[in-house]
């Protein structure tokens, strides 16, 4: 198969990139430059035109990796986060729909359009209720795949992607948590400690995207992926700091930052049904995570 990764230098487009070369043929494209590299695209940052890429290859897959991913830059910069959530979606379908309408369409949305879920696990037809511009520009993106689904006949899915974590991610807790680590031996972190996430290791995530690629069905539907797997914040911290350094001790400053949810734990019975299970425990997962972040920074 031909598959076009669109933020291929990101940290779920560099994985896909990877992990789908192995067996396929691979194109990349994003915003950043990447001189000497095979098959890739770089796109403009403002008012990108996904037209030149389309009509120089026939695409078989189309996995959109791109986007904003924080919650706090959304909430600053709503605008911003529609621009590259909401409007690079539909520009990016509309090009396929123009140049290579047999192209399969897999959108990466988020948990976030759930908000704070009325009870667990979250199902995917739980009423949904974002609590961030983040959450409600993905929620916009999947009407959108199923827009151009039901008026345009594109295959398209939606994968509401919970807490991915692992080698690569600069961002968000275990980044932040491994940054704190390195100057102090006694740590703060936001929240009680108590609240929960469903955490999928990049690894797994992987193996997801190839159960979709494979069995979904691209009716402009979407679904859970994560582990289905719950763990408090204050677990997955202290498995994170035993792994960097033993000595580290950790409190909670019981500040709920804007948009964040309480309790997650995902229902992920229709992935599973296209053979998915997720192979990562939390232990290895973050043991693989300190260590790449280790390396990372030279420690």
């Amino acid at each position: 198969m031909k598959i076009l990764i669109i933020g291929s230098m990101g940290f779920i487009g560099s994985h896909a990139y990877k992990y789908f070369s192995a067996k396929h043929q691979v194109w990349g494209a994003d915003v950043v430059p990447n001189p000497g590299a095979d098959n890739y695209y770089q796109l403009e940052k403002t008012d990108t035109d996904y037209t030149p890429v389309f009509n120089k290859h026939t695409f078989d897959i189309c996995i959109n990796a791109s986007g904003n991913g924080s919650v706090p830059i959304s909430i600053n910069k709503p605008v911003f986060d529609f621009e590259l959530n909401v409007t690079n979606t539909i520009k990016l379908l509309d090009a396929i729909r123009i140049h290579s309408p047999a192209c399969k369409f897999i959108n990466m949305s988020s948990a976030a359009v759930y908000g704070n879920p009325p009870s667990l696990p979250v199902t995917e037809d739980l009423p949904l209720k974002p609590m961030s511009p983040y959450g409600w520009h993905k929620l916009y993106a999947e009407q959108i795949c199923k827009e151009y689904y039901y008026m345009y006949n594109l295959q398209t899915i939606n994968l509401r992607l919970f807490s991915v974590y692992g080698e690569g991610l600069k961002k968000q807790l275990f980044w932040d948590t491994y940054q704190k680590c390195q100057s102090a031996k006694e740590i703060e972190l936001f929240g009680s400690g108590n609240e929960t996430r469903d955490f999928i290791y990049i690894g797994d995530l992987m193996k997801a995207l190839e159960c979709v690629v494979h069995r979904g069905l691209f009716n402009g539907e979407a679904i859970n992926v994560s582990s289905g797997i719950e763990t408090t914040i204050k677990e997955a911290a202290t498995i994170f700091c035993a792994s960097v350094d033993e000595k580290i001790k950790l409190k909670f400053n019981n500040i709920v930052k804007p948009g964040d949810p309480f309790h997650w734990r995902a229902d992920i019975s229709t992935l599973c049904g296209w053979g998915f299970a997720p192979h990562t425990t939390i232990q290895d997962g973050l043991k693989n995570t300190a260590q790449w972040l280790k390396q990372y920074h030279g420690a």
